[in-house]
């Protein structure tokens, strides 16, 4: 499976400015776009990720399974795939990461399938 083309059509979305295909500890897996900005946010996801799912459970709330967060330059979106796995998608400060969520999902079934 080529991981580029699943997640490259994510890049269509509004103000998308790259998507990764990253591992439980926030490692690159694959990615398209900004190499930049994903260097930046990878591994701080993976760590936001877990803090949040700690305190879901916590709360009894069950597994993180998306993350939508907006901050002041931009937006970020990940989904979980599977044991950890998530695709991160950076966006712009006028993404529109609804737009972004049925491509997301698209590639997250391609991703789940691949990683089994």
């Amino acid at each position: 499976m080529n991981f580029d083309d699943v997640l490259r059509p994510v890049l269509g979305a509004p103000e998308a400015r790259a998507v990764a295909f990253l591992d439980p500890q926030g490692q690159e897996v694959a990615s398209v776009g900004d190499r930049e900005l994903l260097e930046t946010f990878g591994a701080y996801h993976s760590v936001w990720t877990t803090e949040l799912g700690r305190a879901a459970a916590a709360g009894g709330l069950g597994e993180v399974t998306e993350v939508d967060f907006d901050f002041e330059a931009g937006r970020v979106l990940a989904t979980s795939i599977k044991d950890g796995y998530f695709i991160l998608a950076l966006f712009g400060r006028d993404g529109i990461p609804s737009v972004a969520r049925p491509l997301l999902a698209a590639a997250r079934e391609k991703l789940f399938a691949e990683i089994g």
